[in-house]
């Protein structure tokens, strides 16, 4: 099978099929979902189940990546 002849690999121009494309938007799609969905839902849920909501002092202390002003 030859390429079409309008094609000019020389410059760069690559045509391929990538047949797993429909996999990996599926897997982020999932991916975010949790992320974003089930993450504030596990919070409510211990804001309810547990003790209430975490005090900026707790979160301060345990959660070091991001400075809460209190």
């Amino acid at each position: 099978m030859e390429p079409d002849a309008s094609l000019n690999f020389e410059a760069g121009e690559v045509i391929y099929e990538n047949k797993g494309v429909a996999e990996w938007v599926k897997f982020w799609k999932g991916s975010m979902i949790v992320a974003f969905g089930l993450t504030p839902g596990f919070y409510l849920f211990e804001t309810y189940a547990g003790d209430g909501t975490p005090s900026l002092q707790w979160m301060a202390d345990n959660w070091n990546w991001a400075d809460i002003p209190r």
